[in-house]
């Protein structure tokens, strides 16, 4: 199979997917970087980088508003889920890759994986309702969905290799 048949996605010179996975580790980061300027600008030295852990901890002692506080403690989350579910990502777009998976799938697969992670991130953050936190979970599954999306169309370029 050659690289010209991989990078065939119409309108798409080449194969991008590879580039969704520092795009997706910048998508974990995003809540994290968030929640560190808004605890230091609501009340400065909330969060100190030398002790990471320490200035999570103690949030709940800091002069910060309640609702606020909530978004940041689920903005540290939401950073945290992506960041376990990265490798999974990762781990699948390297199979697909591998086994010559045609690049729409790829793009298509990769993008759906992002925009879900968008998405999971800002629902965690915002939803504070019980109510419509099924929202958050649409999201988490549609970004595994696309996960293991990436694993099957591996798996079936492979079977048909003739080992």
């Amino acid at each position: 199979m050659s690289y010209a048949y991989l990078a065939s996605t119409p309108g798409l010179k080449f194969n991008y997917s590879l580039f969704s996975v520092p795009a997706g580790w910048a998508v974990a980061m995003a809540p994290l970087w968030w929640a560190i300027g808004a605890a230091n600008l609501t009340a400065p030295g909330t969060y100190q980088n030398a002790h990471p852990g320490e200035s999570w901890a103690k949030l709940d002692d800091a002069e910060i508003p309640r609702p606020l506080k909530g978004r940041i403690k689920r903005a540290v989350a939401a950073n945290n889920n992506t960041h376990v579910n990265l490798p999974l990502f990762a781990a699948g777009l390297a199979a697909a890759n591998a086994s010559h998976v045609d690049s729409a799938s790829l793009h298509l697969y990769s993008a759906g994986f992002l925009l879900s992670r968008v998405a999971y991130n800002l629902s965690y953050i915002l939803i504070e309702d019980e109510a419509k936190s099924w929202l958050r979970s649409i999201f988490y599954w549609t970004g595994v969905g696309s996960c293991f999306a990436l694993y099957i169309k591996a798996a079936l370029k492979y079977k048909s290799l003739p080992w």
